[in-house]
């Protein structure tokens, strides 16, 4: 166009001047018209080649799941993107009601017709809100989808998108996006100022849960955040994603172990925090099962530590991060658990303080260090076997930032001494859960990789439970927080008891602390006493002293 115009406006003066034009108007005007289509058909077809080189091995088939008003808009806005690597080639519906045959003159399959069908599609791309329909009212469905080895894709919410169009933002679906539940309605407000302006100190901080607390605190811009963790390397990793995705943070980096109460009061004196959050724990059962003395000296000791130092220096609110595992415990690190809750409740019904202490218990964590999926996922990548100890194994699960959430809830709404159990959900199989992994890798469980049974670890439960028998439950304000009423009754005997166990840790006397531990926790019932003590394998003789 610009050329077209300079070829008249060179003609005009030159008309001008000599009183001739140099060509007819006419043809600069056809010239023009020829040359911009000519270098329009050259850009379409070197667009298309492109296209076509770059999805040429890329591109899948894919059917969209649904057949609603926004399922076709989401099949519309990706049949129109020329770009796409999916071509959409159907869609999926199972309810026998609809009378529809063709969208988009697209075929509409049931999973009865595909199962049938001699040739299936790559993918299934389901939005978000289905799919947490489909999660909580029709999971069959998912997993016959996945039976049909068809990768499923989800499209997130319009405001989660990164940018880009609707096919960039397609993810490939997850463990997690099969077992999370509906999402959790925050009091923010509340929250806000509970959290805001404080200086709150999270122990264990590098640890899953730990570091998904800090995260969620963020967004209540606290004064600063505390991170205290003995791992190193964790917390390093910590520090750059901090520095990097929240560079207005103010935190501190702190190294420190919680069994020791000098280094734990010098933090608490030089930071004042106001909130704590103590996560630092030893969790892995057998771990625990071999190692007993280390399982009470960081899970009630540390706890203990910590503890009293949120009373010494007015803390305004103490939560604790406890695990399902402490009710009715059959191991170690449950019963430990479970007597740094029977000591924070001792805290609450013997003193006089302004700390609120509330305790949190949850069962397994999606995703979190040393959890399932990740031992799952090491296991298929190696091709197999997966490994479970029991055909009939159930766990509770919730994801992460679901945990999380519900902790720092419960951390707000608490008065003091309650112990909050969380709403998760249906127990789990974990040869389901297994089989579901499988599946999304895009193998055939028993076909492609094989599940075998290990027997159950010392200490592990088949069951999980989350409240004590005799312990009941009341309702708060939020649908997926309980309070459990522990019917302990917190007399000098057990004060003794507290006592002994923490002496028989700090002198390092193992056969001591199991013993002072099942008295403790009575409801403690061990499969094998005299093996619980035989695995207490830290020298009893040796009376060495630890530095509290």
């Amino acid at each position: 166009m610009v050329s077209v115009f300079s070829l008249l406006l060179i003609n005009r003066i030159y008309f001008w001047i000599s009183g001739e034009k140099l060509i007819a108007e006419a043809g600069i005007v056809i010239f023009g018209f020829i040359a911009f289509s000519f270098l329009f058909f050259f850009r379409v077809v070197i667009k298309k080649t492109y296209q076509v080189m770059n999805r040429k091995e890329q591109r899948q088939t894919a059917y969209i799941l649904g057949i609603e008003r926004e399922d076709i808009a989401m099949a519309e806005g990706i049949i129109s993107e020329n770009a796409s690597n999916y071509k959409v080639i159907g869609f999926i519906c199972n309810d026998a009601k609809s009378h529809q045959t063709r969208i988009f003159n697209l075929p509409i399959y049931n999973t009865q017709q595909l199962q049938k069908s001699s040739t299936i599609g790559d993918a299934v791309i389901v939005s978000d809100s289905r799919l947490q329909y489909l999660r909580e009212h029709r999971p069959q469905l998912l997993s016959k989808l996945l039976d049909l080895q068809l990768k499923i894709y989800k499209l997130p919410n319009l405001e989660d998108w990164e940018g880009q169009n609707s096919a960039a933002n397609l993810q490939a679906i997850k463990i997690e996006d099969l077992l999370q539940r509906s999402p959790i309605q925050l009091d923010r407000n509340k929250l806000h100022d509970r959290y805001h302006n404080k200086t709150i100190l999270v122990t264990g901080a590098a640890g899953s849960i730990g570091s998904e607390i800090v995260r969620q605190l963020i967004p209540f811009t606290p004064k600063s955040i505390l991170l205290l963790d003995q791992a190193e390397t964790p917390l390093h990793e910590l520090v750059v994603e901090l520095d990097k995705e929240h560079p207005q943070l103010r935190y501190e980096k702190i190294i420190c172990n919680v069994r020791s109460k000098k280094r734990l009061r010098q933090v608490f004196n030089h930071f004042q925090p106001q909130v704590v959050f103590h996560g630092a724990a030893y969790k892995h059962v057998p771990m625990m099962e071999s190692n007993p003395l280390e399982a009470l000296s960081v899970n009630f000791q540390g706890t203990r530590n910590v503890a009293d130092l949120a009373l010494e220096f007015s803390i305004e609110r103490f939560v604790f991060v406890s695990t399902d595992k402490a009710v009715n415990p059959t191991n170690i690190m449950g019963a430990s658990k479970r007597s740094a809750e029977l000591y924070i409740q001792s805290l609450v019904h013997s003193k006089q303080h302004q700390t609120s202490f509330i305790t949190t218990r949850f069962g397994n964590v999606l995703g979190s260090n040393g959890s399932v999926i990740p031992h799952f996922k090491k296991q298929i990548a190696q091709g197999g076997p997966l490994t479970v100890t029991h055909p009939e194994i159930t766990r509770y699960f919730m994801t992460i930032d679901e945990a999380c959430q519900l902790v720092l809830e419960a951390g707000a709404m608490g008065n003091g001494g309650e112990i909050y159990v969380f709403d998760m959900g249906s127990p789990i199989k974990i040869i389901d859960l297994a089989k579901h992994m499988i599946r999304l890798s895009g193998l055939v469980p028993n076909k492609d990789i094989a599940i075998e049974f290990s027997g159950l670890r010392p200490g592990e439960k088949l069951y999980e439970e989350l409240l004590a028998d005799k312990e009941s439950t009341l309702p708060t304000h939020h649908e997926k927080i309980m309070i459990a009423q522990a019917t302990h009754n917190f007399n000098t005997t057990q004060i003794v008891l507290l006592s002994n166990l923490l002496k028989s840790v700090k002198t390092y006397e193992a056969k001591d602390a199991v013993l002072s531990l099942k008295k403790l926790v009575p409801e403690f019932q061990p499969a094998d006493l005299a093996t619980q003590l035989a695995n207490s394998n830290t020298p009893s003789d040796k009376k060495t002293k630890r530095v509290s």
